[in-house]
């Protein structure tokens, strides 16, 4: 078990290319061992029953054995000195004894032994006119004979035997050529082995040559070169298939880093954000705590002046609160609601609500004559309008007029705002919404068609925007002058709960120059499809007949 133990862990060790060389070659060898064995064992019988088949012959028509012209019924001794060398050929007497054989200048060593087999005339008649197998006899030095006799009749005398000719024919022919056959077949069966490991090793080599390609750039990987990606030059193989699902792996494993760093600085900024904008009111805070410590706060109207600064402090640090909350959720992108939205509704709402607020502004709707639809989230696009309303009342003079302009855009957009519009995600359904598939929105089965964009504007009539700080106002806690300070100018974070939600939208949000003086801020989202072919959902959504 020990030694199994310690083999297994050798082999373990070993590289793939040496293992299939080692299993290829190992099966070639037991293949030409087999081969080997199987012909050797049909080889030798074959050749066995070819001289039996030729010694029968013999038997019956011994002429072949003896020189030309010899008579098989006649023979003399010089008829027997001359026969064929490959053969022994002998003369026996009645009793089995030798009386002439052709052994010559042989040795008698080699000649089989012919006296210890008995074969007499008796025994020779007997095996006359049988088909027999031959007489299987040995020599001294363990030469193996196979022979047949025929009977030699005297002259005259019908059915009168006088002895006994014996012919017999040597195995070591036979082991000669079964020898041949086995030196041939190990050379050829070692060639065959050195070959096939020399070819196993080359086509292993290369069939695994992208593995290397594999391991050097799973090694630029691992030293932080993610963009590294595996080139698969033949995709329908098995190395193939391995290089293709890493690469899937790759870009998987690419972007949850892209979005563990995401979130990573998205808590960052969330912190930073929080901690800059939160110090100021935790300060004065504080210090109105110690001044009523320290009893600087004498009189009544000291302490009261000092509870309404705390309250406000604590009013405006909920606010931040709040927006910063809103900005994470939105970081994180949650699944949105989507829906068909009205934009001449929603704009008339905003505007309700604001007047409400501002009585004395006027705050008027210019409302597109098709009605336009959009397709997003109705809270987040009615969170939007009031935080642009919202900034524009605070940063324009009071009793200035505000607009609110919606605008249907039926021109195609481009291609990378038609693929931006298929990937929006939405909530509840686990899928995203595409150019022909259903959407499960709150108000039930839509289909997605980014055929064009709708538009609303916010107007305003104050000191405008530079165009040099125009992409800088979304910034977080970014304010264009000292009018936007902590006191009037808000959080700081309006605008930039605006671009997260329009960029959740895959829209778009501008600031232009309103014409006469003003800024208008103009937002772009995905129009929602045109309404279905009268009983085209009907026809869909229409119960099917119960089978009776």
């Amino acid at each position: 078990m020990t030694q199994l133990r310690d083999f297994g862990t050798h082999w373990a060790d070993v590289s793939l290319r040496t293992k299939i060389t080692i299993v290829t070659v190992f099966i070639l060898f037991l293949g030409l061992i087999v081969a080997g064995v199987g012909t050797f064992s049909v080889l030798r019988p074959i050749l066995i029953n070819q001289q039996s088949a030729e010694l029968a012959q013999i038997r019956n028509n011994p002429t072949n054995v003896f020189a030309p012209g010899t008579d098989p019924e006649r023979l003399s001794a010089d008829d027997v000195f001359t026969a064929n060398p490959r053969y022994y050929v002998a003369f026996l007497a009645p009793d089995g004894s030798v009386l002439f054989d052709n052994s010559r200048d042989r040795r008698a060593a080699t000649l089989p032994d012919v006296a210890n087999y008995g074969i007499s005339l008796k025994f020779a008649a007997a095996r006359e006119g049988e088909s027999v197998a031959p007489i299987e006899m040995s020599s001294a030095d363990g030469t193996h004979w196979r022979g047949v006799t025929t009977l030699l009749y005297v002259d005259g005398v019908e059915h009168q035997a006088s002895g006994t000719l014996l012919i017999a024919d040597s195995t070591t022919t036979i082991n000669q050529h079964v020898a041949q056959y086995i030196i041939v077949f190990t050379g050829f069966g070692i060639a065959v082995i050195l070959l096939g490991a020399a070819l196993t090793r080359i086509l292993i080599t290369t069939t695994l040559l992208p593995l290397a390609e594999v391991e050097q750039t799973a090694l630029e990987i691992s030293r932080g070169d993610f963009s590294k990606r595996i080139i698969v030059a033949s995709p329908h193989t098995e190395v193939g298939h391995l290089g293709d699902s890493l690469n899937v792996m790759l870009d998987r494993l690419d972007g949850s880093l892209e979005e563990r760093e995401r979130t990573i600085e998205r808590m960052r900024r969330f912190v930073g954000d929080a901690s800059h904008e939160l110090r100021t009111p935790l300060v004065s805070v504080r210090g109105y705590a110690e001044l009523y410590r320290m009893g600087a706060l004498q009189t009544p109207e000291q302490v009261g002046q000092a509870m309404e600064r705390i309250e406000k402090e604590a009013i405006r640090m909920t606010s931040l609160v709040e927006d910063l909350l809103a900005l994470a959720r939105l970081d994180e992108r949650r699944p949105l609601q989507l829906a068909k939205l009205s934009l001449n509704q929603l704009a008339r709402d905003a505007a309700l609500d604001a007047r409400a607020g501002a009585p004395d502004r006027e705050i008027s709707v210019v409302e597109a004559p098709s009605d336009p639809k959009a397709f997003g989230d109705e809270n987040k696009i009615r969170q939007l309008i009031t935080n642009l309303i919202g900034n524009a009342k605070q940063h324009t003079p009071e009793g200035s007029p505000i607009e609110i302009v919606v605008t249907a855009l039926p021109q195609p957009i481009d291609d990378a705002a038609v693929a931006a519009v298929e990937q929006l995600p939405v909530a509840g359904s686990g899928k995203r919404s595409s150019g022909s598939a259903p959407m499960t929105g709150s108000t039930g089965v839509i289909r997605v068609d980014p055929k064009g964009m709708t538009r609303f504007e916010i107007v305003d009539h104050g000191e405008g925007i530079p165009e040099q700080i125009r992409e800088k106002i979304f910034g977080r806690f970014w304010r264009a002058d000292s009018s936007r300070n902590r006191e009037t100018g808000g959080s700081g974070l309006g605008l930039a709960i605006v671009r997260s939600i329009v960029e959740a939208h895959r829209g778009t949000v501008t600031v232009h120059e309103t014409p006469g003086g003003g800024a208008t801020f103009r937002v772009d989202l995905p129009a929602a499809p045109r309404d279905p072919e009268p009983g085209a959902d009907d026809a869909e959504q229409a119960p099917q007949p119960a089978d009776s």
